[in-house]
């Protein structure tokens, strides 16, 4: 019983952090943006604040779990899991 417990606690413990970042290549053009939104029911659907409007595109994306995020996601047992989005948009090419 006891090994079952802190594999329990360990596996509770160890996970992981989400993160995923794009990078385009594209020469960057304004500041850099940020919108906080959530990931619902165990990360089947997502919502944002706002939807990013780069008319030629975007030269970087990341987007990841704010420090914060692990304790919401167990306080409300993986419903909800807050997410950050960073995004800075791409030089316009004229079109």
């Amino acid at each position: 019983m006891k090994r079952l417990v802190v594999s329990a606690v360990l596996m509770c413990t160890l996970t992981g952090c989400f993160r995923m970042s794009v990078r385009s290549g594209a020469t960057p053009s304004g500041p850099e943006n940020r919108d906080t939104g959530a990931s619902m029911v165990w990360g089947l659907t997502t919502a944002q604040s706002s939807a990013p409007e780069c008319s030629s595109g975007f030269s970087r994306v990341d987007v990841y779990w704010p420090w914060w995020g692990p304790f919401v996601y167990g306080i409300t047992l993986g419903i909800v899991a807050p997410i950050r989005t960073e995004y800075v948009c791409a030089e316009g090419n004229g079109r």
